[in-house]
């Protein structure tokens, strides 16, 4: 973005020195038109964005008061913590006993160590040893996820004292957004906030953040090409003001409940797709029933209570109206098909009375992910400690999904993959240590060569499906396809870089 913004005001600049030696309106007129289309490369251009980044996950900084060797030490630990958690991408590691061991004594992984300075903060900068690290959460049969990570967008709209609401953009100066940035640093998960330039204003509205609704959503993050996008809303915890919209309550423990509506996603995105008929029949009768999704997510924790929507019929955020309560029981179809809708029950009230109690400030998300939608509210004392806690539950969904859990090296499975366009040392080169810094892979050797495909044997640390995954995440390795665009059932890749 800031080589696109550069190169609009080359041309103005351009503009202004061909005005001056080019005085005849046709010579103007040409260069108009060429600063034009310049403008419209840079907007074709920014969707080309990748949606992944490289994250450095063996290197953590803590901020020090001192440089003594005491403060070192406690540092030292600290940041071994951090990348411990930032490599795993769960925080639940820290309690296995060989984690707590490797944390008694940092300094057998400790590569180098700085000091780092910014303005009048002082930081403690450690690098480790990935290689030991990786081969402990290995040995430990704890999750272990590569560098390369997918982005997510985040939409924030916090409410103000004076009751006003503003979208939090890349260049806000605010302990909201330097709590998500630095929480995102420490757990290894790229995200980005809006630009809110002049585009953003066109494509979407205060409104929109702040109501989550999905295809305002989607379309404004059209530009940026991230996978996942995030819409949050922050505002003061206050029982006496009876919300917008019904809502769904949710009670102590709620960062569960974004990482079980999450996690859940994935496998029940068939089910979904199959009740949203039946769904949308049920509100025009005036049904109230509990989402499928919604009880797939509470699983073994009671507790949790999100939903997923039906995006096509809602286009917003509006709830099932009756999954208010775990206890109570669907309304029969036949009996309740003329009861009337009660926008807000008393138990719903009661409910509401309760957020009291969780904390001072109310965060309402939603995750909009490729196949389906999911909402939720957490609670706590400040919109920064919210911010926290939805970048870590968001950590630990995204590692279910991509981080490696490793496998006795009795029972890893060996596979055979060929990759075309391999036809040079430097392009071999390339492939082989690509394939060889996939956190999946133990180890990967050349077995055949054939003109300009080559046959690699890979031992895998996980399954094939975690393979696969890693390698969606980059562009460098390409599964064959057919003359219909599907992936052929073999283990056939195309090089491209």
């Amino acid at each position: 973005m800031p080589l696109i913004a550069a190169g609009v005001k080359a041309a103005i600049k351009v503009e202004n020195k061909l005005n001056t030696l080019l005085k005849t309106k046709r010579a103007k007129y040409m260069v108009r038109a060429c600063l034009s289309i310049l403008m419209s490369i840079s907007v074709i251009y920014t969707p080309l964005v990748s949606a992944t980044q490289r994250i450095v996950v063996n290197e953590a900084q803590i901020q020090v008061d001192d440089q003594s060797q005491r403060t070192q030490q406690q540092a030292l630990k600290k940041a071994l913590r951090q990348v411990i958690i930032k490599l795993s991408g769960s925080a639940d590691v820290i309690t296995n006993p060989g984690v707590k061991a490797a944390l008694s004594s940092p300094q057998s992984f400790l590569r180098s160590y700085r000091f780092g300075f910014e303005g009048d903060k002082t930081f403690y900068i450690a690098e480790f040893d990935q290689a030991k690290l990786s081969a402990l959460l290995q040995r430990e049969m704890l999750p272990l996820w590569g560098a390369v990570r997918p982005e997510t967008l985040v939409w924030i709209a916090e409410e103000q004292e004076d009751g006003s609401r503003v979208i939090l953009d890349e260049s806000s100066v605010s302990t909201l957004n330097d709590t998500l940035e630095h929480t995102a640093k420490e757990r290894g998960v790229p995200i980005s906030l809006p630009l809110m330039d002049l585009t953003d204003s066109v494509n979407i509205t205060t409104f929109d953040v702040w109501g989550r609704f999905v295809e305002p959503l989607r379309f404004a993050s059209t530009r940026y090409a991230t996978d996942n996008i995030i819409g949050a809303r922050i505002y003061k915890n206050d029982p006496s003001i009876i919300p917008e919209l019904p809502e769904n309550p949710v009670p102590s423990g709620t960062v569960e409940t974004l990482e079980n509506a999450l996690a859940g996603e994935e496998q029940e995105v068939s089910l979904i797709s199959s009740e949203e008929q039946a769904n949308t029949d049920d509100i025009q009768q005036n049904v109230f029933e509990k989402s499928t999704f919604e009880q797939a997510a509470i699983g073994d924790n009671q507790q949790s209570n999100s939903n997923v929507l039906n995006t096509d019929s809602t286009n917003g955020e509006q709830p099932n109206d009756g999954a208010s309560n775990n206890n109570e029981t669907a309304y029969d179809n036949e009996a309740e098909a003329d009861a009337p809708i009660v926008p807000f029950t008393m138990d719903e009230f009661a409910e509401h009375a309760k957020r009291a109690e969780e904390g001072d400030y109310a965060l309402d998300w939603v995750f909009i992910g490729k196949s389906n939608v999911s909402y939720g509210s957490i609670y706590g004392d400040t919109p920064e400690i919210l911010a926290a806690q939805l970048v870590d539950a968001y950590s630990n969904y995204l590692s279910s999904l991509y981080a490696v859990v490793g496998i006795v090296a009795a029972d890893r499975e060996i596979i055979s993959i060929s990759v075309a366009n391999v036809g040079t040392i430097n392009s071999y080169a390339k492939a082989s240590k690509y394939l060889n810094n996939l956190s999946v892979v133990e180890n990967a050797t050349l077995t055949q060569q054939q003109g300009t495909v080559a046959t690699f044997s890979v031992t895998l640390l996980g399954t094939v499906d975690d393979f696969l995954n890693s390698l969606r995440l980059e562009s460098a390795m390409k599964p064959v396809t057919d003359a219909y665009g599907q992936q052929v059932e073999a283990l056939n890749f195309y090089w491209s870089q």
